[in-house]
């Protein structure tokens, strides 16, 4: 038998006897190990015979075998174990073996000491790090730490996770419908757009959303309204914005919150940040729209570079800091899927990398009960065709995203390649002026509804985004 291994005469978090139970438990009732390996897998095991048996009985169990006493002996052989043979400790094993009933709860506390002995391990590795007399950089060990850590946070929420029947199912579903009928609750987080709004039902929670184009069609400006106008309706969001920092976002959003149809002066984005051309009246009206704007909900990260690891670690801390304030994180926008940093396990394969990164961000919705809403670039194939309106194949990098959206939206705006074009002719010169503050929004999928295209008021100057303006 291993002896508990130890780091600086601490004891390594343990569950010796919830390990011996489990195993014999399983040589007596093979169900049990069905009813285990939800919860526990062999590396949890921290004695490495007791890690070895798992695997032996997993794979008899997995190839349709007995998994019996005098079967585990011949496998495993008759070997010495300190004084004690593999057929006397198994004996031992099921003399004081627990029930099957008992066996998922040994599971999970084998799979909790595992997850301890990870988080001791990193934190040592951080003291054995910042304590050996020479000065870095902490930034790349504490992102490190950030993945590690995150692995165990993640695994403990699935933990919780639960089955569910078909009639709690059901249940759940009308009580929703009720909730609804009284007016307590949205079917989904509002885009902002009332047309998008009833064929999707808005953004529903666990969803995976892509916002997908081109550059120059106005993915941020559209990200953006739907965050304001979810902010405002639903309750905070978070946005991560890998691109753009925070001053930039925020004179977009002062563009569209002072923005007004029928004002005689446009106050751009552009105009905000050049500040100098501002009259005393556009101050004015950007003071007022600041005080408007000040009290919503939309938690800006702007930090560049971040992984999906460091993304759902701070995506949690923003859900925590909503509900100590008595609201629900009512969704996270990501800007833009292809700038967040993946992790080393698929160096240098791209395709691998944004299939993990999708994924990811599906798990990540599905975990913390909310919408995610990913910015997504599509691939140069659009620039060589005549109708240059997105398609599902045009997602770049991976097939991937489109499998694991729930919902893909498109977006196109005709003048932007009509004001490039040289030498228009008369019929393009009039679908320009008709063109000009137009984006279509298409449902290139939704896996629980119909696909459509939507024609949208959009000043892309002022950041602004509309069913329609008169």
């Amino acid at each position: 038998m291993t002896a508990l291994p130890c780091a600086d005469d601490v004891v390594q978090p343990h569950a010796i006897d919830s390990e011996q139970a489990l195993l014999g438990a399983i040589i007596i009732n093979n169900n049990a190990l069905d009813l285990s390996r939800q919860h526990v897998q062999a590396e949890d095991f921290i004695e490495d015979v007791h890690r070895h048996i798992f695997e032996v009985m997993c794979a008899r169990r997995d190839a349709g075998e007995p998994i019996d006493h005098k079967l585990m002996v011949a496998v495993l052989g008759d070997a010495d174990l300190g004084g004690v043979t593999v057929g006397g400790y198994l004996g031992r094993l099921v003399a004081e073996a627990t029930t099957v009933i008992n066996a998922p709860g040994y599971a999970r506390a084998i799979a909790q000491a595992a997850r301890m002995r990870r988080v001791l391990a990193t934190a040592q590795e951080a003291v054995a790090a910042m304590t050996d007399g020479s000065v870095r950089d902490p930034a790349a060990h504490a992102a490190y730490m950030i993945e590690a850590l995150d692995e165990v946070a993640s695994a403990g929420l699935a933990e919780h996770a639960r089955r569910i029947t078909l009639g709690q199912g059901m249940s759940g579903v009308l009580a929703r419908i009720d909730e609804a009928r009284a007016g307590r609750v949205q079917p989904g987080a509002p885009f902002g757009v009332p047309a998008l709004d009833r064929k999707t039902l808005g953004m529903r929670p666990g969803q995976f959303i892509v916002l997908a184009g081109r550059p120059g069609m106005g993915k941020t400006t559209a990200a953006l309204h739907f965050a304001l106008t979810t902010a405002r309706r639903s309750g905070p969001i978070a946005f991560f914005s890998l691109e753009m920092d925070g001053s930039e976002l925020s004179e977009r959003m002062l563009s569209a919150l002072v923005y007004d149809p029928h004002a005689r002066e446009p106050i751009t984005y552009r105009a905000i940040a050049e500040a100098k051309g501002l009259s005393d009246g556009a101050l004015r009206r950007l003071h007022e729209a600041q005080r408007d704007g000040a009290d919503i909900p939309l938690w800006i990260e702007q930090q560049a570079g971040l992984t999906l690891a460091q993304i759902a670690a701070r995506a949690r801390q923003m859900r925590l800091k909503a509900e100590r304030q008595g609201l629900p994180l009512a969704a996270v926008v990501v800007d833009h899927i292809g700038l967040v940093r993946p992790s080393k396990r698929y160096s240098g394969n791209r395709v691998q990398e944004m299939t993990e990164i999708s994924s990811g961000l599906k798990g990540l919705a599905k975990e913390l009960g909310v919408p995610v809403l990913g910015l997504c670039q599509l691939n140069r194939e659009v620039e060589k065709r005549e109708d240059k309106r997105p398609q599902l194949a045009d997602l770049r990098d991976s097939g991937s995203i489109e499998q694991d959206a729930d919902v893909v939206l498109g977006l196109y705006r005709e003048s932007y390649y009509l004001e490039r074009k040289t030498d228009l002719t008369d019929d393009e010169i009039n679908r320009l002026a008709r063109a000009q503050n137009i984006l279509e929004i298409e449902i290139l999928k939704q896996r629980g509804g119909p696909t459509a295209r939507i024609e949208c008021f959009c000043d892309v100057a002022c950041n602004v985004l509309a069913e329609a303006y008169l």
